[in-house]
């Protein structure tokens, strides 16, 4: 037996063969289905598969709450502590910005799963400038930039 690069001694004399490295790539071949046939039935309800699952606005709904939770809570708290109850009005400030943290939150986590995208933007928009905290801090910038 003769190696491939030497010739059989009763072959005929070829041009020289040239040596490519062959790449297999393997084809993955589906095969193809049917489709079921449609059933027109007056009766017939649609199953959870056919039916499309309509998304719930109900987590940005929730945001949007807890932000006007937020303002009620703020309104609150300066209408009492311009009574003079500093101690209440203080513990609902700091309620205030609690719930406004947790409407930014929510309204973040609806924005990002899709759940009432629109009311979670808006929601964590107000709640954020609803804050106490980020509402005092705004007013001082805006009246050290009014005397200056």
């Amino acid at each position: 037996m003769t190696s491939p690069e030497e010739p059989a001694a009763d072959a005929p004399p070829q041009g020289e063969v040239e040596r490519v490295p062959l790449k297999v790539v393997p084809i993955f071949v589906q095969p193809i289905e049917d489709e079921p046939e449609l059933v027109e039935d007056a009766d017939a309800v649609p199953s959870a598969e056919t039916a499309p699952r309509r998304r719930t606005r109900i987590v940005g709904i929730a945001a949007a709450l807890l932000a006007l939770g937020t303002i009620g809570v703020h309104i609150a708290a300066v209408v009492v502590s311009s009574a003079g109850d500093f101690g209440t009005g203080a513990q609902l400030g700091w309620i205030a910005i609690g719930l406004s943290a947790l409407s930014v939150v929510v309204g973040v986590i609806a924005a990002v799963i899709g759940s009432g995208r629109v009311w979670g933007i808006v929601a964590a928009l107000v709640a954020v400038l609803a804050n106490p905290y980020v509402l005092l801090t705004l007013l001082r910038l805006l009246s050290g930039a009014q005397t200056a």
